[in-house]
This record gives structure tokens, sequence and C-alpha cells, in this order.
């Protein structure tokens, strides 16, 4: 649980607000000047200009409302639905694979992130100057308190080196160092692989920088540690071929991803939660399977979301702001829940929980993240828990009941007074470093080891019992019995099919896939572990640039399909047909490139 007080908020004197490239009329001299050398003096301003730039994160461009859309609608385990289509269109686009370089939402999260290297610059160059000796460095708490900023900002410049990379490419500004002002805001693009190098860079600066693995249970609960940047230095390594622009599909270090892992796994300081809610729940959070989280609180001091007001605070995060993350993307807009709904689970997702004989899903996953038939019950807003079948009742619901979900993790099971939320986004991990290390296994010939942590992830999920859930929403449901899953041995010896997805005339729209090799099992226990938490289509760009995957033609296949999909599920069309070299990238906005004269689209403008 967070610990809430009230806090007001020092602002960054000189953030930068606007896209990387401002307006040329633009005044760009900087009313904070007179005033930066006198505030930047203490150890306690300069741990201020640190805890800025993690607020960044919490921006609506970032994990308050539309980065959880930029990082899983254009995956095939997200539909657009009948309340995005209607309210919130934007979203329904970057389903649709129809993004235009206008995109306001896309713009908002591409102007926030290079706020988050500019704060992250701003920051780092502050602690290093360390004005009036105010950190001495040959006192060892001083010193490591000074290590600890350093690496943090560094930690957070390569995490947006990261994300600008995965959306907009290398054909994009980049800096390490203060924008000054005038035209070094209109930079051209960095030489190619030049962003991938520093965000390596950055990464590996950051590990060696950050000595602590976990802050459970501190007052620094929640801060970036050796561990947050070693698992994105190994999602660096393994996705070179989608983020370094000089690379090639194979370019793939598993080597050094292996290596960055296993240093993670063999530290012993990060194990897996008992119960697999807990990763998307107010409750248990920064705990020993997280190994980085955007921090969010419930303010009571706004009435809702609100991206800029000072507020509650976690610790040492001033949030000032929610998420809104539930009321977009969880219960369906029904009378009873009345959220905006505009996002929910594809049928390709939840076709590929394993079943029974009798069709049952036996997967608790499945119910413990998603609203689904047989799944949990919810606290309507007639004050009574209601299953699936009355969640989903009233006006159209009723006829699309068995295709029409909603997605359970950051959810709160019942309607709130004010739809504010302060769970907090899960960027990353221990289950997925199971998965990653078991997937660099593979890659360097132990396929014998690859299942070795396979296992481990649905171990849990196979321990998943009632005994672990005690709300009156899983309260009796018979899918926390436990001991229901199969072993990877066993799935390869009965090698299920999982995904298939057939319309209503009996045509196929997704093969789905068989499970009779444990490369297939892995995809398939990164997607029934792993979805809506921002991954899928990262990982389907990956594989798809594997030479060494016998499936990389088909890997593609569901994006392929996707408007089949939409309108078996939900009668709404417009999707393009998904074109790797055009949609791999979203375009860059219109308004860098027409203030910028020095930068050029991408592949998707």
């Amino acid at each position: 649980m967070k610990h809430i007080k009230t806090y007001i908020g020092i602002c960054l004197g000189s953030v930068l607000l606007s896209l990387s490239s401002c307006q040329p009329e633009m005044d760009f001299d900087n009313p904070a000047a007179d005033s930066e050398n006198s505030y930047y003096n203490t150890q306690e301003h300069l741990i201020y200009a640190v805890n800025g730039a993690y607020n960044i994160l919490q921006r609506a461009g970032g994990w308050a409302r539309w980065m959880p859309f930029m990082l899983n609608a254009r995956s095939d385990e997200y539909a657009f639905t009948s309340g995005a289509a209607a309210g919130e269109p934007e979203t329904a686009r970057l389903s649709q694979y129809n993004v235009n370089a206008d995109l306001g939402s896309m713009s908002t999260t591409y102007q926030d992130m290079y706020v988050l290297q500019y704060a992250a610059n701003l920051a780092l160059e502050k602690v290093e100057a360390n004005p009036n000796g105010v950190f001495n460095l040959d006192n060892p708490d001083d010193k490591k308190l000074y290590d600890r900023l350093r690496g943090e900002a560094i930690f957070l410049r390569g995490l947006s080196r990261f994300y600008l990379v995965y959306f907009w490419g290398d054909e994009i500004p980049d800096r390490d160092y203060v924008t000054t002002g005038g035209d070094d805001y209109l930079l051209p693009p960095a030489q190619p692989g030049q962003i991938y190098q520093r965000m390596i860079q950055d990464f590996k600066d950051a590990s060696e920088l950050l000595t602590e693995w976990n802050y459970e249970g501190t007052e620094d609960e929640g801060r970036a540690t050796k561990g947050s940047a070693l698992a994105f230095l190994a999602k660096a390594y393994m996705a070179r071929p989608i983020l370094d622009g000089t690379a090639k599909a194979g370019d793939a270090d598993w080597a050094a991803a292996k290596e960055v892992l296993s240093q993670i796994i063999n530290s012993g300081k990060y194990s897996l939660v008992d119960n697999y809610r807990d990763n998307a729940t107010e409750d248990n959070e920064n705990n020993s399977e997280s190994l980085f989280e955007v921090q969010f609180c419930q303010s009571v001091e706004t009435g809702g979301f609100n991206p800029a007001a000072p507020g509650d605070i976690n610790s040492w995060v001033v949030t000032g702001q929610n998420t809104i993350r539930e009321l977009e993307m969880s219960a369906p807009n029904s009378t009873e829940s009345a959220r905006w709904w505009n996002g929910q689970p594809s049928l390709a997702l939840y076709n590929e929980f394993e079943r029974d004989a009798d069709g049952n899903i036996i997967d608790p996953r499945a119910y413990l993240g998603l609203y689904i038939p047989g799944g949990c019950r919810f606290l309507g807003k007639s004050g009574n828990w209601l299953p699936y079948e009355q969640l989903f009742s009233g006006d159209v619901f009723d006829e699309w009941q068995g295709k029409w979900f909603g997605c359970r993790k950051y959810s709160l099971d019942q309607v709130r007074t004010k739809e504010q939320s302060g769970i907090n986004d899960r960027l990353i991990r221990y289950a997925d470093i199971l998965l990653m290390y078991a997937e660099c296994c593979l890659e360097t010939g132990d396929e014998a080891t690859a299942k070795v942590y396979i296992q481990k992830v649905r171990d849990r999920a196979n321990n998943n019992t009632e005994a672990l859930n005690t709300t009156e929403a899983d309260k009796g449901n018979a899918y926390l019995k436990g001991g229901t899953l199969p072993t990877v041995d066993e799935l390869l010896q009965s090698h299920p099919v999982v995904g298939r997805v057939v319309s209503e005339n009996g045509d196929v729209i997704c093969k789905g896939m068989e499970l009779n090799t444990v490369r297939r099992i892995l995809k398939h226990e990164y997607s029934v572990e792993l979805y809506w938490e921002g991954w899928r289509f990262f990982n389907l760009m990956r594989w798809y640039n594997n030479p060494n995957d016998p499936d990389r033609e088909s890997v593609l296949d569901n994006l392929k399909n996707k408007n089949a999909i939409q309108v078996e599920q939900t009668n709404l069309t417009g999707t393009q047909t998904f074109n790797y070299e055009r949609h791999l990238r979203v375009p860059i906005p219109s308004t860098e490139l027409t203030t910028n004269t020095n930068m050029h689209g991408n592949s998707a403008n």
C-alpha cells in the first residue's frame, strides 16, 4: 500500500513543455535562469531535480493516459470498442493501423518522452556540477547518494530513448545535454544507430551507478534500481533489430542479454509473488516481482485525472495526478460500470488460454486479469456483486456476450464515486525476466534450461488458489482450485492448439498455434502471462526479425487478419492490413515536421 502525505511539488524551472522542435517564434530566454544558480545548491534540491524527471512518466503522454494505448493497441491482443469508435476514435486508429501525423495522443507521447529526456539531462547536469561541493565525494554516504542520483537520471534518459526509438525509429533528434535554446531545438535526426548505442550505454552506466536491487519497504520504494537498468538493457539487446537503425534481422545480441539476465536472476533479490493479481492492483505495489513501476496514487486534492496539479506523494514521488487507465481500458460502458471501455481483449487473446475437454479455461490468469464468462464478480452501481452475464448486459451487450470482454488488470473490481486510480503501472517484472532468460537459452542452444524457466512461471499460475484471493469478487470461484495447468512436458505430449479464431460462418480467421515445440510454448507463455502489459507488439516484432524462428513467416498473421477479428468480435471495421515496413513505426508528428525544417518523416509518414 502507498504511504500518502501532503506535499508541495517543486517544479523543474526549465522543463521543456513543447515538442523537441519548439515554435521558431518562441522566446528562448529561460525565465528561471536568474534563480537556477541559487536553487540547485543543496542535496535536497538536487534530489527534487531527479524526482521531477520521474514525474514526467506520470503525464498524459506517459502512463497517466496515452502510453498504455501506444503500447497495447497495435497488438493482436487488443480490439477497439464501440465506445472508442464513438467517443475516443484516436485509440481506435492506433488499433486500426490508421494513424496519421496529426494524431494528438501520439504527439503528446512524443512530446512527453522528449520532456523526459530533457528533465533527465537537466537533473544529471545539476547533480554532476555538485555546486559548492554539496556532496563530499570522499564521504561514502555522500558518494553513494551522488552516484545514485546520477544513475537514476541516466536510467530515465535511457528510458526516453528506448520508447522514442521503439515508436518512431532512430530518425529523430537526440540529446545527452541540456537544451540551451534557439537552433538547438531544431536538430536533424541523429546518425543511424547512434541513439541505440547511447541507450545501451545509459543502461550500462545506470546499472553500475545504482547499487540497490530493491527498495521494497523503504522510503525510496519505487525508485529505479540496478535491476531496472539491467532489465531494460537486456530488452535492448534482444530487440536490437527493431531499435538500432544499422541492424538487420538476426542481429539480436542473445549472449549479452543472457549474461545481463543472469545477473538479475543470480542476485536473488527478485521473486514471483504468490498471487498473480498482485501485479496489477494497488495492493502490494513495488513488490519482490517488480523491477520498475510508474508511481501513481489516488489524489485527494483533485476531482479526478489532472496532469499538472500538485497533490499527493507516494513516499518520495510527487504524483499530483491519477491514472485514468482504469476508466479507459477496463469494464464495459454499461449501466453498472459506466467506464469508457475504449479497448477490450481480443478473441485471439481469449482463445489463447488453455482449456479442458469441455472447453472451459483452466488457466487462472485469464480470470485474474480479464472480465470474461465464468470469471470474477463486479460491484456495480446497483450495489450488487454481478457476474459477467449481468455486467455485460443491456442494450447491445446481450447479443455480444462471449465476444465482448473487459481487462481486469489495473482495475478495481467496483465502481468508484470518482473514477480516478492510483494503481501503479508495472513496466517490467520478474516473470518477464524469467521468460526472456528462457528465450536466450533457446537461442544459445540450451532447450532443457529454457523449459525449466518457462515452468517456473507456469508453476506460480498453478499455485494461484483461492487462499490467495479472498475478495468478494473471486470468492468461491472454481478457477482458483489450483493445479489445473499441464506442465511444459505435458504440453509437448498433448500439443493443444491455442489462439484459434473461427467466424460465425465457420471461416478460420486465425489458425492458432499448436504447442508442439518449446519455442511455441514460450511464445504462448509470454502471451498468457504478460497480456496487456505493453510487450506483445514489441515481442512480435522481435520474433519476426529472428531468422532462427521457424514460425517467422506466420508470426504476424494475427495482425494481418486483425480487421476480420475486429469485425467478428465487434462488427466494427476500418482496420488496415498490417504491413511491417509501414506499421512497425508510428508517424513522426506533423508539429515536429512543420516546425523543424531539419527533420523528415519516417517510414510511417
